[in-house]
């Protein structure tokens, strides 16, 4: 848990309160500001959205009225009635024929909804568009329609030439669709103001700069297309952001202040005094002598919490002194229990296994001795009659003899019994060999100590242990043995073998389901090293100080007694060496055993 000081709690406190307030505050005037300005930009901007839809709705009747004047000139209802003598007429008349001033593509149909006569060179044909029928039947008066001629967009103007009530054709007009934006004269379009003409969901005309923000609709439904106007609502957005961050500043500047005088405040009258109590009572722990704390303070609850203290420590200071007397007295009695109580194990251990060993090795020597006898004894026998039976076969006159005793030999597998009998002698012999060398293992593992050291090898006693541990370890992990020569050295073997035997057995039973154990020795600066070495658990750094421990264990209930490091670490010590262990969790443990050579 990370700790931190009351000073920074209450600072830090007044910090995130005055933020979160702050952050409240600003949020609701930010919100109630950016409401107001956008409701009043919105309103500006449908006025002038308004009154530039009104302005295009404006060009193009002013466009549809002087078509519906030229419509009714007489020369067109001519032309309708007798085509063939007024072609001639019309091309030029209608060469001539502007709106506004300005010339447009203009056609004029017949009352089928053919084309008389056209300025323009497209070739469109009307009658696929249902509109042109409403103007023939009457049904419509005018029309205004957008239509894509050649890839070109344009506003499509129709008016019926009537006469004595009858439409007998219609006069159409082509204007450019961009032409509605640039003959609007002395009406500008805004600065930030996007508009787009959509027909049928797509964009077929875009007037203005290509800007970002909010879009609004006007929907021209006789002429199929909508107006689509986006405003820039980059200048709002940045006056607004600069107002939040001059507003933010000011606040944030207000909560630092509030900050470091919370801070300051909190220091001077609350951390302090803890600091000066906190001193104090490690000055105690530490066994110095108590000084007594200033009880005049600002705030009641600490003066009667220092006068208490300094009242407390007094006590303290007499019942320590008494106590640590007492804790002497126990604590040597208790270190010449432990030193009793693991003598006393470690003498009985070693009584068992040397009585164990020396029943075990004389139960067994002699019977093994007979054993090697006897099959050695075996095998000169059957050399001799292998000898026999060739000789014997070589003695015979006859073939049918000879081959009597070859169908004999095939019988009872002669040949067969003198090639697979040495062999198999040979291995009881090896196997009778193994079991001299434990028992001999044996011996030397639990021969009876001295009262006073004497020079042995350690390899010597190292090996003998591996041999007696071999089937505690087999089953479980390979041992790989590197032994050095080493010098001869005055030690009491049997302890040291039990030193050996414990860590072994350890690192097997470190090791859960299969790996390997590494045994070494060699001589470094003067000192005989042995080191065991495990691929099994590990130990956890905050139990490798209390694996001395005399009882201390980390196996289960019942399996394991806490006593052999233990006895192992007081072993080492009276060879005047030391045992070291490195240890890392899931990779295993390496315990090394200094031995001083002189």
């Amino acid at each position: 848990m990370v700790k931190t000081g009351v000073s920074f709690a209450l600072a830090r406190f007044v910090f995130i309160s005055c933020l979160a307030l702050a952050v409240i505050i600003t949020s609701l005037v930010v919100n109630h500001v950016v409401e107001s300005v956008n409701t009043e930009y919105e309103k500006i901007a449908h006025r002038e959205i308004n009154t530039l839809s009104n302005n295009y709705r404006v060009f193009i009747n002013h466009h549809l009225i002087l078509l519906e004047e030229q419509a009714r000139a007489s020369l067109f209802i001519q032309a309708l009635m007798q085509p063939k003598s007024n072609l001639g007429k019309i091309q030029d008349y209608m060469a001539g024929l502007t709106l506004l001033g300005q010339k447009y593509d203009e056609t004029l149909l017949d009352f089928e909804g053919s084309t008389l006569y056209s300025t323009s060179q497209s070739g469109i044909n009307y009658r696929e568009y249902p509109w042109l029928k409403s103007i023939l039947s009457g049904e419509v008066s005018s029309s205004i329609k957008v239509l894509n001629i050649d890839g070109k967009y344009f506003w499509c103007l129709a008016y019926p030439v009537v006469y004595n009530q009858y439409v007998e054709g219609v006069l159409l007009a082509n204007i450019p669709l961009k032409a509605i934006h640039a003959r609007q004269g002395d009406v500008e379009l805004l600065d930030g103001l996007m508009i787009e003409v959509v027909q049928a969901g797509q964009t077929i005309a875009t007037f203005g700069k290509q800007v970002i923000g909010t879009k609004q609709m006007m929907q021209w439904q006789d002429a199929g297309v909508s107006f689509a106007f986006t405003i820039d609502e980059s200048y709002r957005n940045e006056a607004l952001s600069k107002l939040v961050i001059q507003l933010a500043s000011l606040i944030i500047v207000a909560i630092v202040l509030t900050t470091l005088l919370a801070y300051f405040y909190g220091y001077r009258y609350f951390v302090k005094p803890i600091l000066a109590l906190s001193q104090l009572t490690s000055s105690l722990e530490q066994g110095n002598e108590p000084q007594a704390l200033q009880e005049d303070l600002r705030f009641k609850e600490f003066a009667d919490l220092f006068k208490q203290f300094n009242h407390m420590s007094e006590k303290v200071a007499k019942r320590e002194r008494a106590l640590r007397q007492s804790y002497e007295k126990l604590s040597n009695t208790n270190e010449e229990l432990k030193q009793s109580e693991s003598q006393l194990v470690h003498s009985e251990k070693m009584a068992s296994i040397g009585v164990l060993a020396a029943g075990v090795a004389h139960e067994i020597n002699n019977p093994i001795g007979f054993i090697r006898s006897n099959l050695e004894v075996l095998a000169d026998y059957f050399s001799d009659i292998e000898k026999y039976y060739h000789e014997f076969n070589e003695t015979l006159a006859s073939d049918e003899d000879k081959e009597n005793h070859k169908r004999l030999a095939k019988k009872y597998e002669l040949e067969f019994l003198f090639k697979d009998s040495p062999p198999l002698i040979k291995s009881s012999i090896s196997g009778v060999d193994r079991v001299t060398e434990i028992v001999k293992s044996l011996k030397t593992f639990a021969r009876v100590d001295h009262s006073e050291k004497v020079l042995i090898d350690v390899n010597e006693g190292l090996r003998a242990t591996l041999n007696m541990v071999h089937n505690e370890l087999k089953y479980c992990c390979q041992v790989h043995v590197d032994l050095q020569p080493l010098p001869a050295i005055r030690v009491f073997p049997g302890k040291l073998n039990q030193v050996f035997m414990n860590l072994l057995i350890n690192a097997g039973q470190a090791i859960t389901d299969k790996g390997d154990i590494y045994v070494r020795s060699f001589v470094e600066e003067n000192s005989i090293i042995i080191e065991i070495e495990d691929t099994g658990m590990g130990i956890d750094a905050d139990n490798i100080a209390q694996i001395f421990t005399p009882f201390y264990t980390s196996k289960p209930v019942g399996e394991g007694t806490g006593l052999g490091l233990s006895i192992s670490h007081q072993i080492i010590e009276q060879h005047d060496g030391k045992i070291m262990v490195k240890s890392e969790i899931g990779k295993g443990s390496c315990f090394s055993v200094h031995l001083p050579i002189n």
